[in-house]
C-alpha cells in the first residue's frame, strides 16, 4: 500500500505544529555553521559529533532566545509497553511559561554507518535510524505519546549529498516489507542537505521525518 493511499490512516499524538515548524527554521538556520563553527573531523565518533552538536545547538538556542532544550539521550517508551526503556540521541523541548514538552525527537549517524550488517544501519537493522521510529522505539514524548513528526541527522564524511540519497533510496525500495512511498524525498542540497519521508508505524499511524545531512572533514 502507498503512503499517498494512507490518508484515512490516524496520525500518532499531534505536536505542536507551530512549535516544531519553529524548530525546523531554527535547524535550517544554525546547522550550515555547524562545522565551521566547531572543530570536526570525519575520524570522530557518532557520539563525539552528537556531543559537539549538542553544545552548538544549546548555544545558538541561548544566544537567539529560542525556547528549545535539546536532551541528549533521551529515554523513549511508550505508555504500556514492556521492557526496557530506548534511548534517541536528541529529545527537544519546547519551553513555556509553565511547562516544558517534548515537541521532537532527533536521532543521529554517521554515514557511512560500518560495513557488513551495518551497511544500512541509516534504514534498518538492529540500531536502524528509520525502522527504529517505524517500531515505535523512538518518536515518543514526555506522556508516552507517538509524536507526528521527528528528524534524522547525518553527518558525513565521505561521498557526497546525491550519492547518499540514491544510495539510502535503493536500500528502501529492496526491502520487502517496505514500499517506495517511504523512500527519501530531496528538498535542497545547499551548504546542509535536507529532505523529507513518511513511514507507517507498527501501531497503523503514519510518522513524518525531516533529514538533515552535514558534510564533516574526512580527517
Amino acid at each position: 500500500m502507498a503512503i499517498q493511499d494512507l490518508k484515512n490512516i490516524a496520525q500518532g499524538s499531534s505536536s505542536d505544529e507551530n512549535s516544531v515548524d519553529k524548530l525546523i527554521s531554527f535547524f535550517e538556520e544554525h546547522l550550515p555553521n555547524f562545522p565551521t563553527q566547531r572543530i570536526l573531523n570525519g575520524t570522530m565518533s557518532e557520539e563525539d559529533l552528537s556531543e559537539e552538536l549538542h553544545e552548538h545547538l544549546t548555544w545558538q538556542a541561548m544566544k537567539s532566545n529560542q525556547p528549545f532544550v535539546f536532551k541528549p539521550e533521551k529515554k523513549q517508551k511508550k505508555t504500556g509497553q514492556k521492557g526496557h526503556s530506548k534511548r534517541v540521541d536528541f529529545g527537544i523541548y519546547y519551553v513555556e511559561v509553565n511547562d516544558m514538552s517534548i515537541i521532537y525527537t532527533l536521532e543521529a549517524k554517521k554515514l557511512p554507518t560500518g560495513t557488513g550488517v551495518r551497511e544500512k544501519e541509516y534504514v534498518l537493522g538492529k540500531r536502524g535510524g528509520i525502522e527504529r521510529f517505524k517500531n515505535e522505539f523512538h518518536g515518543i514524548d514526555k506522556a508516552g505519546n507517538l509524536l507526528d513528526r521527528n528528524g534524522i541527522i547525518a553527518y558525513i564524511h565521505h561521498e557526497d549529498f546525491p550519492t547518499w540519497h540514491e544510495k539510502i533510496n535503493t536500500w528502501i525500495e529492496e526491502e520487502a516489507l517496505w514500499h517506495t512511498s517511504e523512500q527519501l524525498n530531496k528538498e535542497y542540497f545547499n551548504a546542509i542537505g535536507k529532505l523529507h519521508s513518511t513511514h507507517l508505524r507498527i501501531s497503523n499511524t503514519l510518522v513524518h521525518l525531516d533529514h538533515f545531512w552535514i558534510k564533516i572533514q574526512k580527517d
